[in-house]
């Protein structure tokens, strides 16, 4: 009889969690990453993106690019990306962006120039990371009409499972200009490495 009240206990809390998040309207979206001797492969069903990095230089594809390169590098402690991304709608996208960390707290800011539309938006955001906890609060913002755009808060558990393999579930809430919350994200990040970065 216990066994059949606490099946059905799971039950109707499986039922409430899901109707739950469907009233919240959450969208699951994970990515996997693999790195092994210097080099990341990286799949993401977030716009579907594709990803090759090594030695700082970044190459990708997803639904809304063809094709995109980076490169970033970390000099006294302040890290320094450009990008370049030839979009699905046939535009050049250039991009720049910079962060720099001190005892867990990081600070970040970008810029994006859409060369074709003659447009620039930029992110500024702010984040966290201490024993496995994360979390960052990014503002975007459109500099052409100088208005702000919205707000996009992430938050995260990395769990180190073992020293090569690490999932991290995490959920993303966006807000708009006028402070409404949109469709929540929530997904899994796994990571798994092995060899030497160095060879």
């Amino acid at each position: 009889m216990k066994k059949l009240l606490s099946a059905l206990t799971a039950g109707l809390f499986l039922v409430g969690f899901n109707q739950s998040v469907q009233a919240l309207d959450v969208d699951f979206v994970s990515d996997l990453s693999i790195e092994s001797h210097g080099v990341t492969v990286g799949l993401d069903q977030d716009d579907n993106e594709f990803t090759v990095s090594a030695a700082g230089v970044t190459v990708s594809t997803s639904d809304s690019s063809q094709i995109g390169v980076a490169y970033s590098s970390t000099l006294w402690g302040i890290t320094g990306s450009a990008s370049y991304d030839y979009s699905s709608a046939d535009e050049h996208l250039l991009g720049f962006d910079t962060t720099t960390s001190l005892l867990g707290v990081s600070v970040d800011a970008g810029v994006d120039w859409n060369i074709d539309a003659a447009s620039f938006d930029a992110t500024v955001g702010t984040g966290y990371s201490a024993f496995g906890l994360d979390g960052s609060a990014t503002t975007n913002w459109d500099l052409d009409d100088f208005g702000y755009e919205g707000l996009d808060l992430d938050a995260g558990y990395t769990w180190q499972v073992t020293d090569s393999f690490a999932i991290r579930p995490n959920v993303t809430v966006p807000f708009d200009e006028d402070f409404a919350r949109g469709d929540l994200t929530a997904g899994v990040s796994i990571s798994l490495s092995w060899g030497s970065s160095s060879e």
